[in-house]
């Protein structure tokens, strides 16, 4: 019967990696349980799920080991993560008295055991195929970064995915009023994806479990493979597994604009701060700040109930006209200059009415405006009554 040896500190790291993908409100209790398993090779596989998504976490570093399979309440990861030093781990099953045995120092503890071990990670038919390898820490920052511009809500299951279109070679994710996407160009791709049906389409649920199981430094190799019900995503020491959401994704390239007629180039950081100022001066989402250009230089303005702030920008390559108003959310505009890498991102667009394109170096954005037609009199003369003091 299964039995190991190994550092308490390891063990709960790897019982917390392993629960992020579980539901502990779940009416099921096997899926309220994380699985133990030595295998053929003697390293520990520690899985969780919640029939959508699956993790498994690995480790080499036990010893004094027995082969088995149990399974545990996730409550009772807390009789672990107390202790420190060695821990052995055993399961101590006689008869119907279903068992495990937790030794660490001079303290033994015993929980439940269970058997119902039938929950194992899914297996890839033959349609299996490596679609992409891309670095850790490259896969960690995009998701954690595109995540703000998924859905939050499972209204439409489309906007709440990262889109790895290998045609166009991007990642891509909208809630639509906002598009965010990196380039895979410095990713490898093995397959590309013709049919929109198929591409990568991975759920933003992925983004706790990929904060838990990478790291930030890390260039290790992530290989995603996918058939024909599932996406595999295979790191050393670990294996996510999820449900693949069936359907079209939308045609970002046809939503995104050709016709540039104007251009500028903030300073990141300037514009950043007086983006985050502006959003902390109103928390309804309907009222927006406004952009204009005279003489080269770039502005800002934003009026609510109670504060009017007005900013004013140097830019570069400043070929907006002095007729064109275009506001947009200050929170949105805080999230495409917190990702946004260059120090002077291009900001592009045609009309006030039209979506602008910020592009950084592999990050690029589509922001929607908001309608300001009811108050537009009203903000430009505020706006050159502005410039004017200024």
């Amino acid at each position: 019967m299964l039995k190991f040896k190994l550092n308490a500190r390891e063990l709960k790291e790897m019982m917390e990696k392993a629960a992020t993908v579980i539901n502990k409100k779940s009416c099921l209790p096997a899926l309220s349980r994380l699985y133990f398993q030595i295998d053929e090779n003697e390293h520990l596989k520690i899985w969780g799920t919640n029939m959508e998504h699956w993790l498994e976490v690995r480790s080499e570093n036990i010893y004094d080991t027995q082969p088995g399979v149990v399974g545990i309440d996730i409550e009772d990861m807390k009789i672990i993560s107390k202790m420190s030093g060695e821990i052995t781990f055993e399961d101590i099953t006689k008869d119907a008295d279903a068992k495990i045995s937790i030794k660490c120092g001079k303290k033994n503890v015993t929980i439940p055991r269970y058997t119902n071990t039938d929950i194992f990670l899914p297996s890839m038919d033959d349609t299996e195929t490596k679609i992409l390898s891309v670095k850790e820490n490259w896969l960690l920052d995009t998701v954690s970064k595109l995540v703000v511009f998924t859905a939050a809500d499972d209204k439409n299951k489309m906007m709440q995915v990262f889109n790895f279109n290998t045609k166009d070679k991007r990642v891509e994710a909208l809630d639509g009023h906002r598009i965010g996407m990196r380039s895979l160009d410095t990713q490898k791709i093995f397959v590309t994806t013709e049919n929109p049906f198929e591409t990568v389409k991975l759920h933003n649920m992925c983004v706790p479990v990929f904060k838990k199981v990478m790291s930030k430094k890390s260039e290790r190799e992530i290989d995603i493979y996918q058939d024909k019900k599932y996406i595999r995503v295979e790191g050393n020491d670990f294996t996510y597994v999820t449900r693949r959401i069936n359907g079209e994704y939308y045609k970002v390239k046809s939503m995104l604009p050709t016709n540039e007629l104007f251009r500028f180039k903030p300073d990141r950081e300037a514009f950043l701060e007086a983006m985050k100022y502006d959003s902390d001066l109103t928390k309804d989402i309907t009222i927006p700040v406004v952009l204009h250009s005279e003489n080269g230089k770039l502005y800002s303005y934003i009026k609510t109930a109670r504060y009017e702030a007005f900013d004013t920008f140097d830019t570069k390559e400043n070929t907006m006209s002095n007729d064109i108003y275009i506001g947009f959310r200050p929170t949105y505009l805080t999230d495409v200059f917190s990702i946004a890498d260059a120090d002077e991102p291009v900001c592009a667009g045609s009309k006030d009415i039209n979506p602008l394109m910020i592009y950084g170096n592999e990050y690029s954005f589509l922001l929607l405006p908001v309608n300001i037609r009811q108050d537009k009199n009203k903000i430009i003369d505020a706006i050159k009554k502005n410039i004017e003091r200024n």
